[in-house]
């Protein structure tokens, strides 16, 4: 039941298209992302400010889902993001291709998702940039 909301997802960070996003996820959602990636977001328009501005600093980027666990009323997704840093964002563009593993867990509300808390690695993520000054890649 759960699953096309992250497809839905998926695609919104593949390719940049919001169509589908808007049945899927709540107006009100709250993204809880690690503070020194400045990815958390509080409504839908800030999500898709959020997606938006990440694809345009890694226009390759390519989300996908490893591990997949709907439950009533949530879903556990583990993901690798892939992309090239080639575009502006919150540091310069470093050029340098980064492969991360995440994972995500969901809270649904209305048959929406309203509630998410995204976990990774950050230092890797910085460190795989070259960024290893992370006190530069967190205030840009």
């Amino acid at each position: 039941m759960y699953r096309r909301h992250f497809n839905a997802l998926v695609k919104a960070w593949n390719t940049g298209e919001f169509d589908e996003l808007e049945q899927c996820v709540h107006n009100e959602i709250v993204r809880h992302g690690p503070a020194s990636m400045k990815s958390s977001a509080n409504s839908i328009a800030d999500l898709k400010n959020l997606i938006t501005g990440f694809r345009t600093a890694f226009p390759d980027l390519h989300l996908v889902l490893d591990e997949e666990i709907y439950q009533q009323g949530r879903s556990t997704i583990r993901w690798t993001f892939m992309g090239t840093n080639t575009g502006p964002g919150e540091f310069g563009p470093t050029g340098k291709f980064v492969k991360i593993q995440g994972a995500s867990i969901a809270h649904f509300k209305d048959d929406k998702i309203m509630e998410e808390y995204v976990f990774y690695d950050t230092a890797d993520f910085f460190a795989q940039l070259g960024l290893t000054d992370l006190s530069i890649a967190a205030t840009g």
